[in-house]
């Protein structure tokens, strides 16, 4: 679903949802890989990041970079509506206080 301007294919939410599930009767562990970074890892620079940011993310999202996923936590699982980990911009940067349980692709993303 990256625009073609930053080096996507512009394909439509229903045919990476195809895909995956294509990759699922083969190998179900890519087919999960690809689904975050298509469907979640994507969607929040499509979403919430500004021209910027996507022109700086989207060319590496769609040739070489994987990205990750955090969300369940000790407390609250995969409830996002229970999740107690918070980010604070300090002015220069931002602080992260939390836990989480795992990261998806954390030990592939770039």
């Amino acid at each position: 679903e990256i625009p073609a301007e930053h080096g996507g294919t512009e394909a439509s939410f229903m045919s990476a949802i195809l895909l995956i599930e294509e990759l699922a009767k083969v190998d179900p562990s890519v087919s999960v890989m690809v689904d975050v970074q298509n469907t979640l890892v994507n969607n929040v620079f499509s979403f919430y990041a500004n021209d910027e940011v996507k022109a700086w993310a989207f060319p590496k999202l769609a040739q070489n970079t994987l990205g990750c996923f955090c969300l369940s936590e000790p407390n609250a699982g995969s409830d996002a509506f229970a999740l107690t980990t918070r980010a604070e911009d300090k002015g220069d940067h931002w602080l992260i206080n939390g836990n989480k349980m795992w990261i998806t692709n954390s030990g592939e993303a770039g």
